[in-house]
């Protein structure tokens, strides 16, 4: 079962590098419009951009779908290391209801003037690049408590 699921694998990464390298070379090769003025832009900016939209679902999906399976399992073998690695998750969806509640969905004025109003999005960005700084906050001091050796046992 196991070199099936690598060999499924081994497949599946492939097939997504060809078509990284296909949507790529649509985006920088096929050729440029030209909307305002001296701006150009590539034919497949929208392609690009699909396609990352496509790769970063397909990402979150098999990262819920990996999870309940690594849950799954390890409840039978290990009801308490399974335990644990739910706690992480609910941990890891508190600081992201914690971020959206701190997020500001005020309307942002851009570069020209103009202004952004949608406020569903505001409070995304807020509430992502909040989580990355608590995150990587969390990470560095974890990083310095396991260097000095206060848990070793």
């Amino acid at each position: 079962m196991a070199k099936l699921s690598y060999k499924v694998s081994y497949y599946i990464f492939y097939v997504l590098i060809v078509l990284t390298l296909v949507v790529l070379g649509m985006f920088f090769g096929v050729g440029y419009e030209n909307p305002v003025g001296e701006y150009n832009a590539p034919e497949h900016t929208e392609t690009l951009i699909y396609f990352m939209y496509f790769m970063f679902a397909a990402c979150v999906l098999v990262t819920i779908v990996g999870a309940i399976a690594q849950f799954g399992a390890s409840l039978k073998d290990n009801p308490k290391g399974a335990i644990k690695s739910l706690g992480g998750v609910l941990l890891f969806v508190a600081v992201l209801v914690v971020a959206w509640v701190i997020a500001s969905d005020k309307a942002l004025v851009m570069a020209d003037g103009t202004e952004f109003t949608d406020g569903t999005l505001l409070k995304l960005s807020d509430m992502m690049l909040y989580s990355i700084y608590l995150l990587i906050a969390v990470a560095g001091v974890a990083t310095l408590v396991n260097l000095s050796g206060i848990f070793k046992k």
